[in-house]
């Protein structure tokens, strides 16, 4: 398991879903089709320095999916278009994306459609001009549900790809 260390704090908001699964900053609800997303807010701590709050600003950032594809929605590219903007500003910032899926399907597949949507998202932040060196991929797949309910509202919830700054390994 990786080490988070002090980008977590900035990252957490309470456990969802099952409380061994890290904590990520969530929207109160994934967009409606069509309906515009927003990003999750940052709560920088006492102790945050500039780098953490900025690396927060630019990478607290999820975007969700339809059932099955790893198209970026029209309505989540605002989302990204900002943290393109932060990340083409703040050159010295790393973020990684991470790519997610619902239960649903083979763990191969999940793990393969979570790397499609990093990729995705990878891909529309480079054409928006950020750096190919700022930006590393991971895949999930279902191991980091949001939501553990067998439901489609929770289903929605966790396909989904997160911007967050990196783990100092």
């Amino acid at each position: 398991m990786r080490s988070w260390l002090p980008s977590v704090a900035l990252l957490a908001v309470g456990a969802v879903g099952c409380a061994h699964h890290p904590a990520v900053a969530t929207t109160p609800t994934p967009p409606a089709p069509g309906a515009a997303a927003t990003p999750a807010q940052p709560s920088a701590g006492a102790g945050a320095s500039s780098g953490q709050a900025a690396s927060a600003d630019c990478g607290l950032v999820r975007v969700h999916f339809p059932f099955d594809s790893s198209e970026v929605i029209p309505a989540d590219r605002p989302l990204l278009e900002h943290a393109g903007t932060c990340l083409r500003t703040q050159q010295g910032l790393r973020i990684v994306v991470e790519g997610n899926a619902d239960e649903r399907g083979t763990v191969e597949y999940n793990i393969a459609l979570g790397q499609r949507r990093a990729d995705a998202v990878r891909r529309y932040l480079e054409e928006l001009g950020v750096s190919s060196t700022q930006l590393r991929t991971v895949s999930y797949g279902e191991e980091h549900p949001l939501c553990t309910e067998h439901s489609e509202d929770c289903w929605a919830k966790n396909r989904r790809a997160a911007l967050r700054p990196p783990s100092r390994e």
